[in-house]
């Protein structure tokens, strides 16, 4: 006798009926905890501070009771979590009344400044040391540097380089945007990148107090000798597939690229640290196999694999850590924990700490055509 088809909604009684608790971290759980984080996150407005840690906890506490209210408890621990990351991201940014105000910074250039033909715009990290305004110790600000009304050529922001400290006085103001329908969200791009404020640089301009130093600019330097080397104008694209330094296209370059549909190759994304990665790790094997001694040290399989993290770890660096490539550099940190485990379980534990449910909208920094 041929059985009539079993419902969705009779297989979902069937499993709420039996005694069977999910597994702690099986897939039903994982996808309530992101549905509840999505819920928060959507949310016309955030609850209270009390309300949130409320429905952390006793989701937390649900999640690990186990049973049936184990789905109840990720769905819970999901919206609390989402919900306490968005409010410590709000409150990190500059108060209401320190608006208008001007402040004098002290901090470090961070990725590289986009230079227009008026100002340049930049990232400035400011220190945290006790001279610094209490607010603002150790945050991250968005800057913009004007030439004088009547200048005729570029004024001092010309030696504003990545990776340098500076001196600034700064009027600043929170972070907002314009609500154009389907237009670009200013004030959801600062909270993404935690900026706390933005602000202009005042008429007396800044002061330098150290040389450029780092990885950022490291890059820097990288971009200006592809520049020397490339000398017609599409060292613009050179630097864009090679450092992920999209500063030189502008909006017709853009639209050539949206048109035909070449956007993904230019700025650096997963499948560029994948190759990258994939590289790396066929060169490891060739070279365990033109060398077999090492494999008593390790084997081919797991130093392939943690050389392709590696790999996958500075190429995504040298891009500036976008989302695309931190995206992939977990996936490879996964397999390669996964490849690693077989060999040596303790270096596999350490992989497996790779990241902490940050919600993905709040914790990584989100890209735009455009942005360096």
């Amino acid at each position: 006798m041929k059985s009539e088809p079993v419902s969705l909604k009779s297989r979902a009684r069937s499993v709420l009926a039996s005694g069977d608790a999910p597994a702690p971290f099986g897939k039903s759980v994982a996808v309530l905890f992101v549905t509840g984080i999505c819920a928060a996150l959507w949310a016309p407005a955030l609850p209270p501070f009390s309300l949130r840690v409320l429905l952390l906890t006793s989701g937390l506490a649900s999640w690990l009771l186990g049973g049936r209210l184990r789905w109840i408890g990720a769905l819970l621990a999901g919206a609390g979590w989402a919900a306490l990351h968005a409010g410590w991201a709000l409150t990190g940014q500059l108060p209401a009344a320190r608006e208008g105000q001007v402040a004098q910074l002290v901090g470090t250039v961070e990725g590289l400044p986009d230079v227009e033909a008026r100002r340049t715009r930049f990232l400035l990290r400011v220190d945290g040391d006790p001279g610094q305004p209490v607010p603002l110790r150790g945050r991250l600000l968005q800057l913009a540097w004007y030439d004088d009304f009547d200048a005729t050529a570029v004024g001092p922001r010309r030696e504003l380089h990545a990776g340098s400290r500076w001196r600034f006085s700064a009027k600043l103001r929170a972070p907002r945007g314009l609500q154009n329908p389907g237009g670009f969200d200013a004030e959801r791009h600062a909270l993404a990148q935690r900026i706390a404020a933005t602000g202009i640089v005042g008429e007396a301009g800044g002061q330098a107090l150290g040389v450029p130093r780092g990885l950022d600019a490291w890059r820097e330097r990288m971009a200006q000798r592809i520049d020397v080397a490339v000398s017609s104008r599409s060292s613009r694209y050179v630097r864009a597939l090679a450092l992920g330094d999209t500063r030189g296209l502008d909006e017709a370059d853009w639209q050539v690229l949206r048109a035909t549909g070449l956007t993904h190759l230019i700025a650096i994304s997963g499948f560029h640290v994948g190759m990258v990665a994939g590289c790396v790790a066929w060169l490891t094997c060739l070279l365990w196999w033109c060398m077999p001694g090492l494999a008593r040290h390790i084997p081919r399989p797991q130093a392939a694999a943690l050389a392709a993290l590696g790999g996958a770890f500075g190429y995504a660096a040298i891009a500036g850590f976008s989302l695309p490539t931190v995206r992939t550099v977990l996936m490879i940190a996964w397999w390669s924990q996964r490849v690693y485990g077989a060999a040596r379980p303790a270096w596999a534990a350490v992989l497996r700490w790779r990241h902490l449910p940050f919600p993905c909208g709040i914790r990584c920094r989100s890209w735009r055509p455009g942005s360096g």
